[in-house]
């Protein structure tokens, strides 16, 4: 399941990235990861999790891409709650 919600949010990611700046995310941090994480074997979010891990070493825009995942996980967490966790109730 956690792997699957990665996924999704990856792929929200990269859509609302491509609608809004015409940027393609993977195209954005292809010679990071290729610099960063060319050991770490793909699947399993390995590679996002070595990607956001190495964040400070990532060109400015592949950083700005990795800080704008991370907010928006931040936001899943506190609408959806952590798996296993009952969801937070959200004030209308």
């Amino acid at each position: 399941m956690k792997t699957f919600l990665c996924f999704v949010s990856c792929a929200v990611l990269s859509v609302s990235a491509i609608a809004k700046d015409g940027a393609d995310p993977f195209a954005v941090c292809h010679q990071d990861m290729q610099r960063l994480c060319k050991d770490v074997k793909p699947g399993e979010g390995r590679i996002i999790k070595c990607m956001m891990d190495n964040e400070a070493r990532a060109s400015a825009g592949c950083a700005a891409l990795i800080a704008k995942k991370r907010e928006k996980e931040a936001n899943l967490q506190q609408t959806h709650g952590q798996p296993g966790k009952p969801p937070k109730a959200v004030k209308h």
